[in-house]
């Protein structure tokens, strides 16, 4: 796996390659601003999921929705200096989790990652199963969303900047959601899927 400092572009001779040799491409976003659009409603239904879960778990965390007056206040201070580098850690380890569930993504000369400003991107052209391709969307959340939330819950860490954490890596799942429902919809059982840039190809 190497790093990287620019986005995955679409390899034009890789796509004339794949398509020569029967790959199908699937119905996709054309770049990641549309796909971003495209998932809004699912950043708004992963957030709900959060919400809920957490409201289940400490409901005292939203006792400020019955209450006659809301006070909100942002800290200038260490303590918001410290989320910040928190939160650009989280979302590292968002694209670490998703690098490590590709296939032998350590030796990986297919596989690159990088950050962009206060994001970061994990792609890679290596081949590997429909199911593998839904593990590597999917875990990040699970693992930094939903597992962290318990886990913050039973520890007696779960306040509202531990919450953040987990809403913020949610809402930021978005995409990897819309790509497992395309890829879902599209793909058949058992099929082999190549991704090449922003578009995503497979086969029998």
């Amino acid at each position: 796996m190497k790093y990287t400092k620019e986005l995955p572009q679409t390899n034009k001779e890789l796509s004339q390659r794949l398509e020569k040799s029967g790959w199908i491409k699937i119905k996709e976003p054309k770049n990641f601003l549309w796909a971003l659009l495209f998932s809004f409603p699912l950043s708004c239904f992963l957030i709900a999921i959060i919400v809920y879960i957490t409201y289940v778990l400490e409901p005292n965390l939203f006792s400020f929705i019955t209450s006659d007056s809301l006070e909100i206040t942002i800290p200038i201070n260490i303590e918001l200096l410290i989320f910040i580098v928190i939160l650009y850690l989280y979302m590292f380890a968002h694209e670490m989790l998703h690098a490590i569930f590709i296939p032998n993504f350590k030796k990986s000369e297919k596989t690159e990652w990088g950050m962009k400003g206060v994001f970061g991107f994990v792609f890679t052209t290596e081949p590997m199963k429909k199911s593998r391709f839904l593990i590597v969307s999917c875990m990040p959340f699970i693992l930094l969303s939903i597992m962290t939330l318990f886990l913050f819950d039973i520890t007696g860490y779960l306040n509202w900047y531990t919450l953040m954490l987990c809403l913020i890596n949610a809402a930021g799942s978005c995409v990897d959601f819309l790509n497992m429902i395309l890829v879902g919809v599209q793909v058949k059982k058992g099929s082999t899927i190549i991704n090449n840039g922003f578009e995503t190809y497979y086969c029998l």
